[in-house]
């Protein structure tokens, strides 16, 4: 879809559903690899770490466990589960249904506090993390270095974030793009290709696809662009479908939350009715190379689609 090649497909998963049944809320997930500390005093409060179907999930610790100390709630449900001297992996189940539980606990082998520790595994349709990386040693002053840098960074990010958002009050139009950085000067246009021949659809989408258009542009900042995907879609359900939130997968990356979305109105139950649905990504050139799965849902988090490409 984003690779220089015009045979680059594209998966759109629409994550929905034509049940009526209320559906559990969404967990709030961070679709990064997650930092865990444990104090050496317990504080009663259970760490909440996002799990999504058939992707596999790698706990790492810094301290040896005990062998055979690994306890999973409902262990049945996972595909496999791979334990380690100082590591797991869990192996979501394909069936996994968003907003299922399982706490899962190890214990430390050198005896030191604090003596164990235990995570609440939520499910997510598309957001869930790769890996965990878990730390209970006390502090040094690396790790408070480390920790300042990456808030400057973050501060600088929301300058950045900030500046762009004031730039694209100005002009509209192509001048819009340039002025906000979204296009650079050189650039001879954005780019555009249609898709819709290389996506493949998973039987179980309620949403049709019948477009859909890739555009890709350079921005001011080296090795950054901007990509988007605009679809036409008719809703074979029976509820009207909006769009909440959407995620690009590619092989071997974590899922990247969308940036920026739009959609004038909700896709209502009508097959001959068209919607459209724009979700918009900032990449890193290398990241916006090869084929993927674009994962997009309502705020019923059981209808759900899912196209490639």
């Amino acid at each position: 879809m984003f690779a220089s090649s015009p045979a680059a497909l594209l998966a759109l998963v629409l994550l929905t559903g034509a049940s009526a049944t209320a559906q559990p809320p969404l967990p709030d997930c961070e679709a990064s690899p997650s930092r865990v500390e444990l104090p050496a005093e317990p504080t009663g409060e259970v760490q909440v770490v996002c799990i999504s179907p058939e992707l596999p999930i790698t706990f790492r610790f810094d301290s040896p466990l005990v062998p055979g100390s690994l306890e999973l709630q409902a262990r049945e449900r996972f595909e496999d589960v791979a334990p380690g001297m100082r590591s797991f992996t869990l192996h979501p189940p394909a069936d996994l249904q968003t907003g299922e539980r399982f706490k899962v606990a190890v214990r430390f082998a050198d005896g030191a506090a604090p003596t164990s520790a235990t995570f609440m595994l939520v499910a997510h349709p598309a957001l869930g993390t790769r890996q965990v990386n878990v730390f209970r040693l006390k502090r040094t002053v690396e790790d408070y270095q480390r920790e300042n840098q990456e808030e400057r960074k973050k501060s600088q990010q929301l300058g950045q974030e900030l500046e762009r958002m004031r730039l694209e009050k100005g002009p509209g139009g192509l001048t819009g793009l340039i002025a906000s950085g979204l296009m650079a000067v050189e650039d001879q246009s954005v780019k555009a290709e249609e898709i819709t021949k290389g996506i493949t659809l998973p039987a179980s989408n309620a949403l049709g696809i019948l477009k859909a258009i890739s555009y890709r542009s350079t921005t001011r900042a080296k090795n950054v662009v901007r990509v988007a995907v605009a679809v036409e879609l008719v809703n074979l359900g029976t509820q009207p479908w909006t769009l909440k939130d959407a995620a690009l997968v590619g092989k071997g990356q974590e899922p990247k939350p969308m940036k920026v979305s739009w959609q004038p109105s909700p896709i209502q139950p009508d097959p001959k009715e068209l919607g459209v649905v724009v979700v918009e990504w900032e990449l890193t050139a290398r990241e916006a190379r090869g084929s993927f799965t674009l994962k997009m849902w309502d705020e019923v988090s059981a209808r759900r689609t899912t196209p490639s490409a």
